[in-house]
């Protein structure tokens, strides 16, 4: 029998309509109080949930320049975003995986592709939204070697570390990464003027 094509099958490009920001900015409506930029911490109160109303949460995204529905969010759809959040914070565990939620969320959806080739998930509105999140979900659990929680205790913003040592450490290196360094830089000169070595030589 004549061999009309390859046997095994092969991978198909096919590009999704969320990105793994889209999603790591959803993972972040859940983030420490240095999370905010420039934020000056002293008090560590807990975590910011950004989910805790459709209102806040649908700020966050957009002043991160997510584009989301235009239709009112309801409260079983933020549960939806709550439950890929956690998932994806969980990752941080080694031995963790897909939770049942995140994986019952899979299974209930289906796609097609769209007019402009790309995978979309069926429906509209919020829930296509939360649809399509589950493909660069997919992406993060298999780049989950390189996802990380920024280095300052406070954030806790989450990222995926790109950077081919993979030694990156601050969500953003111009926020968390400079005041790291002028917290370090003040504390240095401190110890140093404290020092019984340190004065006017005689």
């Amino acid at each position: 029998m004549s061999r009309l094509g390859p046997r095994d099958p092969s991978v198909i490009g096919l590009t999704p309509r969320r990105s793994v920001s889209d999603l790591l900015w959803v993972v972040n409506t859940r983030h420490g109080p240095g999370g905010h930029w420039f934020a000056r911490v002293t008090i560590d109160k807990g975590d910011h949930d950004h989910l805790a109303s459709g209102s806040n949460a649908v700020k966050y995204l957009v002043d991160h320049r997510v584009s989301v529905p235009a239709e009112k969010v309801t409260a079983r759809q933020i549960a939806s975003l709550v439950l890929i959040r956690d998932m994806v914070r969980s990752l941080l565990d080694p031995t963790a995986g897909w939770t049942p939620a995140a994986r019952a969320l899979l299974d209930r959806t289906r796609f097609r592709v769209d007019s402009g080739g790309r995978l979309a998930a069926d429906g509209s509105g919020w829930d296509a939204f939360i649809g399509d999140l589950t493909v660069p979900l997919i992406q993060i659990v298999e780049q989950r070697d390189r996802l990380r929680m920024c280095g300052n205790p406070h954030c806790r913003l989450m990222f995926l570390d790109l950077s081919k040592n993979r030694a990156r450490r601050w969500c953003d290196n111009a926020g968390c990464g400079n005041r790291n360094r002028v917290r370090r830089y003040r504390s240095r000169v401190r110890a140093e003027s404290e020092s019984p070595l340190h004065g006017d030589p005689e």
